[in-house]
């Protein structure tokens, strides 16, 4: 058996993006919202009657599609928002304050940076208070620390992520580590919630934010640095010089022109030469004035202005302007996996199954009860996805191949299930997948249940052949989440109920009611088309009926009970009309039989086993009577028995009852042969269909449509279907008749409704009867 193929990068569609655009408060709202949402299930801080009220307000404000108004979900969304926290602020006070910036975030901008401007100013020695080093460590690490923090800068500036890659936050981490310990309390872990959610969407902007205070830090710290440098020379004389044991002078030279370089060619300070350098060694013994010094402060105070306030102040108003404009416009993904329950229960519901196959067990029985419920075939392209069904609410039934290997064609028409893919889909073509409906046999490959569990999606197992109880136990053993599913159970659309209830029970419990409604849409359609199947075999029935045929020969009369030839050419006639017919009978059924087949979505094809009925051949004859002929044999008539009266009374009536049976048996026939020539055409005689013949066809009409919706479900046995619509039929017998008459007397009355119903109402019970023999 061969394996399911493999699609690789499956985990990865379910992190399609949906943005919208809100404003920081709005986003803060929303995040506490959905927090409220995953965090309190059970509806303890706010129940589920008081949410379902505001949602339905919310949805109210923003657009019903219940009402046929298109659904704003940006609109909806801050709506529940809002009355949900607003909700909150008198229930839970300390949940509500999470929808508003933190205080401490706003004194901690100016407390950090007096922090650092004081510790930097408390400082009262760079290395020695009086004996200072031109090398000085601290004041050297000080100035290559920011040099090295601006080079961080840049490298992370010019690293981008690749693509659909996102750069994972260590603050959206830390946020996850601290959800995962919450405690157990509902506070808790609503806040825990709220803080991972946040980092999620405004990480960017807490970064920036950080980054401004980090930079004012990093400025007042330097500030700092340099009113100590200025303070100390205000009550110390420095005495400025350098040594070293591992430099050189010219390499002390070498460093100190690159150090201060900035500061020679944006001030007129001049740096210090080799001369004065070597004048400089603390190990000279020579004489180093207060000019030096001061040289040595200026440099260093416009070198740590520079390097450190200027470029700092410049970062920290770059790093405000981007979280200000950050926090104006917030980018909110409400395709996160947070918002489908909220959104599922409002917006069209999009029901997506992954068709999957490992050998040919199952395929034709749900590619054919998927192409009855929408009644629309699947796309020529496996590449595109099959809509299957859609409702007016916006709704959509979707199925996606799953890529893998091409087999041979199926012998029957197209089947969808025998196009695969040659090479994995792109992944960005592709959208999630709810559900695996594998149709496969028993036993499954151990290869087939791996690929399922890789992907990750729950399984309706269809199968073909096999055991429902050891698949079942298949499933369980590979840790699959599903059922399984008989193919043997789906015999017509009245068992797509189960199918229907089985992908219900796989689905996450927000698409429950996107999918009712498909399923009600699902039956909608199977109703429709049983009602308009009964209604097109009914229209058949009812022609036929009325179908009639005149004879190419004489009225009845004297010649043709006497003459024999008269009499062959009768019954020839009476052949050739019966023929004719039955022709036309079987050329109505032909078109019939093909629009049924593509009512139910069989591309009206006639199956190879055939529904030609076998009908018996009684045919009623409407003879048209010689009116003259027949008025004189009733004279003749009622004249004998008239004089048989006069024999019986000895002759005294003289003849007066034969004279009286001449004329009351001439006129009775005559007035008959009147009437009875109204029923044919003016002196021909007609044939048309008896009573035990259109009982037939209709018997035949029920086993046609029975054979329909059996076709591609389950086998062919139109000896049972037959046998059990005669049975049906035996108790229906005399209304039909009715109905017939009605039809030929009454062509316009209401006898094609009234049999549509009583079609309908027999195939239902037919189909019930099968079903219960499944």
């Amino acid at each position: 058996m061969r394996g399911l193929p493999r699609i690789e990068g499956l985990q990865d569609l379910a992190a399609h993006q949906e943005k919208i655009h809100v404003t920081e408060p709005q986003a803060r709202r929303l995040v506490l919202a959905q927090a409220l949402e995953a965090g309190d299930p059970q509806g303890r801080l706010v129940g589920a009657v008081e949410r379902e009220q505001l949602e339905r307000d919310a949805l109210a404000a923003s657009g019903d599609p219940a009402r046929g108004e298109p659904l704003d979900e940006r609109a909806y969304l801050l709506a529940r928002a809002d009355r949900l926290v607003d909700l909150l602020s008198h229930r839970q006070p300390s949940l509500s304050r999470l929808s508003q910036p933190p205080a401490w975030q706003t004194w901690l901008a100016w407390v950090l940076p007096l922090v650092a401007l004081v510790a930097g100013a408390l400082i009262d020695r760079i290395d020695n208070p009086r004996q200072v080093n031109l090398l000085s460590p601290p004041l050297l690490a000080f100035l290559f620390w920011n040099l090295a923090v601006y080079v961080m800068l840049i490298v992370f500036a010019l690293r981008r992520p690749g693509p659909g890659v996102e750069m994972p936050s260590a603050w959206a981490r830390m946020a996850q580590g601290l959800a995962g310990r919450a405690g157990s309390g509902l506070r808790g872990q609503v806040a825990a919630r709220f803080q991972l959610g946040w980092w999620r969407v405004g990480g960017a902007l807490e970064g920036q934010r950080w980054r401004r205070i980090l930079h004012l830090s990093a400025a007042a710290w330097g500030v700092g640095v340099a009113l100590s440098i200025v303070l100390g020379g205000l009550v110390r004389e420095y005495r400025i010089g350098w040594e070293s044991t591992l430099l050189d002078l010219p390499q002390v030279h070498a460093f100190l022109g690159a150090l201060f370089a900035p500061v020679v060619a944006l001030t007129p300070l001049q740096p210090f030469g080799v001369d004065e350098l070597a004048r400089l060694h603390f190990g000279s013994g020579a004489d180093v004035g207060r000019l030096e010094a001061r040289r040595w402060v200026f440099m260093y105070l416009a070198l740590i202005g520079l390097l450190v306030v200027i470029p700092r102040l410049l970062l920290a108003t770059f790093a405000w302007w981007r979280s200000a404009w950050m926090a104006r416009s917030l980018a909110v993904d409400i395709g996160h996996e947070s918002f489908a329950p909220v959104l599922g229960r409002v917006r069209p519901a999009r029901v997506t199954l992954l068709l999957a196959h490992a050998g040919e067990g199952g395929s034709t029985v749900i590619e054919q009860a998927l192409r009855q419920a929408g009644g629309v075939p699947p796309p020529t392209d496996p590449r595109e996805t099959w809509t299957v069904l859609t409702t007016a609410r916006g709704d959509a039934l979707q199925c996606r191949a799953q890529a893998g290997e091409a087999r041979p064609a199926a012998p029957i028409a197209a089947s969808f299930w025998s196009r695969w893919l040659p090479r994995a889909e792109p992944a960005d073509k592709r959208a999630a997948a709810d559900l695996v409906l594998l149709a496969a046999d028993m036993p499954l490959h151990e290869r087939s249940l791996a690929t399922c569990r890789e992907l990750g999606l729950p399984v309706l197992w269809l199968l073909g052949q096999g055991s429902e109880i050891e698949a079942g136990a298949a499933l369980r053993r590979a840790g699959l989440e599903g059922e399984v599913l008989p193919t043997q159970a789906l015999p017509t659309w009245r068992e797509d109920a189960r199918l229907r209830s089985a992908i219900a029970r796989q689905l996450a419990p927000y698409k429950a009611p996107g999918m009712e409604r498909l399923s009600g849409q699902w039956q909608r359609r199977a109703d429709d088309r049983l009602a308009e199947s009964m209604r097109l075999l009914a229209s058949e029935l009812l022609l036929a009926a009325r179908e009639t045929h005149q004879l190419a020969a004489e009225p009845v009369g004297v010649r043709q009970l006497v003459v024999r030839g008269e009499r062959q050419a009768q019954q020839e006639a009476r052949r050739d009309a019966g023929a004719a017919i039955l022709a036309r009978l079987r050329e109505r059924q032909a078109a019939g039989d093909a629009r049924l087949l593509a009512l139910h979505s069989l591309d009206g094809v006639l199956p190879e086993s055939g529904w030609q009925p076998v009908l018996p051949h009684r045919l009623q004859v409407l003879h048209a009577v010689h009116e003259p002929q027949a008025g004189l044999a009733g004279a003749a008539s009622g004249a004998a028995m008239g004089a048989a009266v006069d024999l019986m009374t000895g002759g005294l009536t003289l003849g007066a009852a034969a004279a009286l049976g001449a004329l009351v048996g001439g006129g009775a026939g005559l007035v008959g042969a009147v009437l009875k020539n109204r029923r044919t055409e003016p002196g021909l005689s007609s044939v048309a269909l008896g009573d035990e013949m259109m009982l037939a066809l209709v018997q035949w009409a029920l086993v046609r449509y029975l054979a329909a919706v059996h076709e591609r479900r389950a086998a062919t046995d139109t000896e049972r279907w037959s046998a059990l619509a005669e049975a049906a039929l035996a108790p229906e017998a005399s209304s039909l008749r009715e109905k017939w008459m009605e039809a030929r007397t009454n062509p316009e009355g209401f006898a094609e409704t009234r049999l549509t119903e009583q079609l309908q109402r027999l195939a239902l019970q037919l189909l019930e009867e099968l079903n219960g023999s499944v």
